[in-house]
């Protein structure tokens, strides 16, 4: 019966089954003779031989193939693979039949082999995203990871800066004026029934001069210490500008005097804030103590209030000999090595404008700093209105 109707249909349509047959993309076919001559091959089949064409036989070999022998003209079924053992190569499901002393090789895709291939596709696809998503995952932590080592180290840096300055401190600013009053002390004890009554009065104002410094730097270290502790909260309360600038002016009155420098205000802003008093005049009075200290007789220094986007700026301005740019950057940092005297040999603790910074930044503000050298400084500092 098939017979019959292969002699009915080919006849009349043995072109066009013939031209769709070898232009089959998905079709393999050559015919080749027993000696490895290529007698024809479509397209398709001569894309996947490349040099000797015997040679392009990997598995299983031309010579294999040859030796097959079979009672039927069908002597291989099962998969070819065709190619060079050097770069690509290609397996294809064949039929392999022999007739004749030729060779025809029939070979395409297998269906069942392409469904396999696109489920292990699609697997492997499926695994490199999910290798994908770890990877992103692993790179945000390692970079989190990263972030932290980096705060935590320079965390650390912060802490052995402060240290080093603490040591600093300790072994230099608060030895000094200990040295002075055991050189004094030692000397009245010594000599008092030999010095006159005004030279007496000169040792002691020495002595209480000394005494002052070295109770105000160990005062700084206390509120120092206690700030790194975090013990030192700010305590806030209803506060006129005015008010804290008028008690620092007065606190700081005689220092002016002594070296003839004209200390005033200059008040735009005074409405009310919310701010630790005694932490808001410490932050003026270290400022006006450095201005003076660094201002020459006959100067002038002048505390300010402006206001400017919901937030009050305090200035504290002065005529002194300035301060180089390469200091102002870091000039509130536990790391500033900007050290000397002022104008009248005046000596400081080190610490007063580190604890501007710290009392500042516990009221969310900000501070920073201006200057012209030989022509004086601005230092300036701002508080929220709304806290």
């Amino acid at each position: 019966m098939q017979n019959n109707f292969s002699s009915f249909l080919f006849p009349e349509w043995e072109n066009e089954i013939s031209t769709a047959i070898v232009d089959n993309r998905s079709l393999c076919i050559a015919l080749l003779s027993a000696e490895g001559s290529l007698i024809f091959a479509n397209p398709q089949m001569l894309t996947l031989f490349s040099g000797e064409l015997k040679d392009s036989f990997i598995n299983p070999a031309f010579e294999k193939i040859i030796s097959l022998s079979s009672s039927k003209s069908l002597v291989y079924d099962g998969f070819l693979t065709l190619g060079d053992y050097s770069s690509v190569n290609t397996s294809i499901m064949t039929h392999i039949y022999r007739k004749n002393n030729k060779l025809l090789i029939i070979g395409g895709v297998d269906v069942e082999q392409l469904v396999t291939q696109n489920h292990n596709l699609h697997q492997m696809n499926h695994d490199i995203n999910n290798l994908q998503r770890d990877l992103i995952k692993e790179k945000h932590n390692l970079e989190s990871t990263l972030k932290k080592l980096d705060e935590a180290n320079n965390e650390l840096k912060e802490l052995v800066a402060t240290r080093d300055k603490l040591f600093s401190i300790i072994a230099h600013d608060l030895k000094s004026p200990f040295n002075g009053l055991l050189g004094l002390t030692e000397l009245l004890s010594e000599n008092a029934k030999v010095f006159p009554p005004e030279k007496l009065s000169s040792f002691a104002k020495e002595v209480n001069t000394s005494s002052k410094q070295a109770y105000k730097l160990l005062e700084n270290l206390l509120e120092w210490s206690r700030l790194q502790t975090g013990k030192l909260k700010p305590n806030k309360e209803r506060i006129k500008p005015s008010e804290a600038i008028s008690e620092v002016k007065h606190s700081c009155k005689n220092s002016a005097l002594a070296k003839n420098i004209t200390l005033q205000s200059q008040i735009e802003f005074d409405e009310i804030i919310h701010a630790d008093r005694e932490m808001l005049e410490t932050i003026l009075r270290n400022l006006t103590t450095n201005a003076l200290k660094f201002t020459s007789p006959g100067g002038r220094v002048t505390l300010k209030t402006t206001s400017q986007k919901n937030q009050i700026i305090f200035i504290v301005s002065d005529t002194g000999f300035g301060i180089e740019p390469q200091y102002i950057e870091g000039i509130f940092g536990v790391d500033c090595k900007l050290s000397r005297r002022g104008t009248a040999n005046e000596t400081g603790t080190g610490l007063g404008l580190i604890l501007c910074k710290e009392f500042v930044d516990k009221h969310s503000g900000q501070i920073w700093a201006k200057s012209t050298p030989g022509k004086g400084s601005d230092f300036f500092f701002s508080l929220p209105l709304h806290t």
